[in-house]
């Protein structure tokens, strides 16, 4: 049996935050398959760790400034900066239905994975334990997990053509070392054809098929419930 393929393409920051919460509790209760989704935010947006506090991270005026919006996953990691020059993957599936044991293992194949596809654009691209893809010495790609039960959350970024200037800006320890699509090819990457790359990745490393689908009803119910109790919420993102 194959896996779902979603693309979501450019969308609200709180409505994909949301969707990939959806999709992890809905397989977690084994009423969607394995997914693949893909989206890029529609505007600018701070995406902080669960566990991160906000004033030590981020520069609010600029936030507000330059109108970016502030968004609290419930994956680990730090905090990042995406806006709609930026691609997010997520992949959501059962671990029993994989070899991937523990969470660096998981980590590491699907860097590897997004590694593999990047060397089909001639981009020496390089894994750097534990959830970091580098070019050139400089992060492109950065990753995030959670696990519950057997089901695993995995996301991350891909930097295509980002503002690193506004990132810059408004992270109170932005990254020095970053690159993007862009600046190392000299032009721009079309996102279709990297998802297309991404996919065929994927599918060659789990053995699979991503077939195109859609949200099914339990889960469009569940963004809206989520969306409403909780991401569309100061409360819930000014947590710490």
């Amino acid at each position: 049996m194959g896996w779902r393929l979603i693309d979501t393409d450019i969308a609200d920051s709180y409505y994909v935050t949301a969707a990939d919460e959806a999709i992890a509790i809905a397989k977690k209760q084994n009423k969607t398959p394995n997914t693949l989704h893909f989206y890029r935010r529609n505007q600018p947006t701070i995406s902080i760790g669960r566990s991160r506090k906000i004033q030590e991270d981020i520069l609010l005026e600029e936030c507000k400034k330059n109108k970016v919006k502030i968004i609290r996953r419930t994956t680990g990691g730090g905090t990042i900066y995406t806006d709609e020059n930026c691609l997010i993957y997520s992949l959501i599936f059962d671990k029993k239905q994989t070899e991937l044991t523990n969470t660096n293992e998981i980590f590491e194949n699907i860097c590897k994975s997004i590694v593999n596809a990047l060397t089909s654009f001639n981009i020496n691209a390089q894994y750097k334990h534990p959830n970091d893809i580098l070019v050139n010495g400089r992060k492109i790609s950065g990753s995030a997990q959670i696990k519950k039960d057997n089901t695993i959350l995995i996301h991350g970024t891909i930097l295509v053509d980002t503002n690193i200037d506004l990132m810059r800006k408004i992270l109170k320890k932005p990254k020095t070392d970053v690159t993007t699509l862009k600046t190392e090819l000299g032009k721009i990457l079309s996102f279709d054809q990297l998802k297309f790359e991404l996919k065929l990745a994927f599918e060659k490393y789990f053995n699979t098929k991503m077939i195109a689908g859609s949200f099914n009803q339990f889960e469009t119910g569940l963004i809206e419930k989520l969306l409403r109790e909780r991401y569309q919420k100061d409360s819930w993102n000014y947590l710490r």
